[in-house]
């Protein structure tokens, strides 16, 4: 029985997941390429830019919670859904470069911000919590508190809201 979030549920139509839990999907033939699923959501997201962007395959493994395989952009779709180990995987949308400069991704494309900042919620919250946790080093953070997305957890506020 297949699982419901399975990769491949009905032939020749591919399921991606979006951060803000939609489900597009695609249909696609022999000559469909990841690009152009990638160009499609662009365009159906109304995002600017998908330079930081990628679509990904989410599949659990007994010795790690979760692990992302990136697609290539040139990969024929048919080819991805035909190998046998993707099977039951989900395929996500993902901001998977994450910019140098968030607020100049604000600034260039709200909309892509936007989603990346779905994504960061969707992982518990912001990714650094100190300034030597995460892979930004605190520079996420401190970015998300300057723009009002976050709160602070050592502000007076916040230690008074949880006492």
């Amino acid at each position: 029985m297949l699982k419901k979030e399975a990769l491949l549920l009905i032939p020749n139509v591919l399921k991606v997941f979006l951060e803000n839990g939609q489900i597009k999907s695609f249909t696609f033939d022999g000559r469909t390429t990841v690009k152009d699923v990638m160009v499609t959501l662009q365009d159906r997201l109304s995002l600017r830019h998908i330079e930081h962007f990628a679509l990904v395959l989410e599949y659990s493994s007994p010795e790690q919670s979760h692990r992302f395989l990136l697609l290539q952009d040139k990969q024929p779709l048919a080819h991805v859904v035909q190998r046998t180990h993707y099977h039951g995987m989900r395929c996500l949308f993902r901001v998977s470069f994450f910019p140098k400069d968030p607020v100049e991704l604000l600034r260039r494309d709200p909309a892509a911000f936007e989603y990346l900042y779905i994504q960061v919620l969707g992982t518990g919250g912001c990714w650094c919590t100190s300034a030597k946790a995460g892979p930004c080093g605190g520079t996420l953070r401190g970015q998300w508190l300057s723009l009002g997305l976050c709160e602070d957890p050592s502000s007076p506020s916040r230690r008074a809201a949880t006492m």
